[in-house]
């Protein structure tokens, strides 16, 4: 009767939180996303628990005609949606659309193959599966509680090693000029690696669907509710973008070692020089941050110590040589000087001139007389 009712209410407790989670403003939405999805795939898991505990329990075999234990499946989401979260938490890219995407599938395939087989058994074998399974446990079953744990603890400990690599950089990560406090992030990878150990050997010594049902239920109740209440009401730093600059100068974390520094100049000028997002007016330090996967205050510090340079001073740099290598080309014609500042992602003809005689004491104009005279 207890799991009865503590199944039903975990489903509704995850289906509130997915709620508030996809509703709640925050700097990174994505991660809420991710987390809201999360809370909703336990929530059905939940539900389709409750169902076939309380139909086996009160003998309503009926209302077992067409279940499939499809139940595993969406908890083997949990494993997916905690590695995406931390990617999204620590500003990694996402990239959905790759073909490596797919591996991510793999251990779904044991559990979609059982449950294919077991809709082709008898309303009778079926039956009698579930009540084996769940009085004593089943062969099938524990398989496929192997490729669960397995699937968890892979995705736990690259979670845990990223988090890690962070760590040693910087306590915080900084999101749309909000700086957020990661740390505990380590704690709730580290609980559920310890909970993966505690109750992999019980499951397995109990071996039945019951006793997978209450363990599993209860450390996702503990869990999922810390993780709840430290991403949706963490304490948030708002900064401005002159802060940016000046924090990762003045706090000890967010200094970079010269490895990861050198590694992460040499992505930011193969982005710069590939893909020149310089060119765009709208260029900034956030979409260039999430397009080659390092944080902003990493960005920052980059810059201000190989470069003396904050990022708009980088960007109009590259687009000041940008101007030069375009009037300095034998073809311009008629081309006029504001359509030249366009094109190289200046937003207007003042902002151009004004711009180029900073970094080149000429405006551009005089720059070009220079190189006919020449």
């Amino acid at each position: 009767m207890f799991l009865k009712y503590i199944t039903l209410a975990s489903g509704f407790n995850f289906l509130l939180l997915a709620i508030v989670t996809f509703l709640k403003k925050t700097p990174n939405k994505k991660s809420n996303n991710i987390l809201g999805i999360f809370f909703f795939t336990l929530f059905i898991y939940c539900i389709l628990v409750s169902f076939h505990y309380t139909s086996l329990i009160d003998k309503h075999y009926s209302l077992l005609r067409y279940y499939s234990p499809i139940d595993g499946i969406f908890l083997l989401m949990m494993g997916p949606c905690i590695y995406f979260y931390v990617l999204s938490v620590l500003n990694k890219p996402i990239i959905f659309l790759e073909w490596k995407i797919l591996s991510h599938l793999i251990p779904f395939v044991p559990y979609i193959i059982f449950n294919a087989y077991f809709v082709t058994l008898s309303y009778q074998e079926r039956l009698n599966w579930l009540i084996v399974d769940f009085r004593d446990g089943t062969l099938e079953n524990n398989l496929l509680n192997v490729a669960l744990y397995t699937q968890m603890i892979v995705y736990l400990l690259l979670s845990f090693s990223l988090i890690n690599k962070q760590l040693k950089v910087s306590t915080k990560v900084l999101t749309n000029n909000i700086l957020i406090d990661i740390s505990w992030l380590r704690l709730f990878v580290l609980m559920n690696i310890g909970f993966i150990l505690f109750s992999a050997p019980l499951c397995f010594y109990l071996a039945n669907e019951r006793a997978n049902i209450i363990i599993g239920q209860l450390g996702m109740d503990i869990q999922f509710l810390y993780i709840f209440f430290k991403s949706v009401w963490q304490t948030e730093i708002f900064i401005s973008d002159e802060e940016v600059v000046l924090s990762t100068n003045k706090d000890p974390n967010l200094i970079i070692d010269e490895q990861l520094a050198e590694d992460y100049l040499k992505t930011l000028l193969h982005y710069m020089e590939e893909f020149k997002p310089h060119l765009k007016e709208d260029c900034n330090i956030q979409a260039v941050s999430e397009r080659i996967g390092i944080s902003v205050h990493h960005l920052s510090n980059i810059l201000n110590q190989r470069f003396e340079k904050s990022f708009p001073e980088f960007i109009n740099e590259q687009r000041i040589n940008e101007a030069k290598r375009i009037l300095s080309s034998n073809n311009l014609g008629k081309v006029t000087m504001e359509a030249i500042g366009s094109e190289c992602g200046f937003g207007s003809k003042s902002s151009f001139n004004k711009t180029f005689k900073k970094y080149t004491n000429l405006t551009p104009t005089e720059f070009r007389q220079g190189l006919k005279v020449e």
